[in-house]
């Protein structure tokens, strides 16, 4: 799950032609953590954490409990 939104978070970042200083200001972070979102650094993030960057994003991000 992480992984996925971390990548969802880094197209989200190759698509809009803009700073990492005003993507942080859109992820309410600072540029250091756009840059280790960039990088796909993983364990610097928690599953919230990159729900809250996700839904800031604009990516709707939502989860499904499958019955298995």
């Amino acid at each position: 799950m992480r992984s996925l939104l971390l990548q969802g978070l880094g197209n989200w970042l190759a698509d809009f032609a803009m700073t990492q200083t005003e993507a942080a200001k859109v992820l309410a972070v600072t540029q250091a953590r756009v840059s280790d979102t960039k990088r796909g650094k993983i364990s610097s993030f928690s599953l919230d954490l990159l729900v809250r960057l996700a839904a800031r994003a604009g990516l709707n991000p939502n989860a499904r409990v499958i019955d298995v």
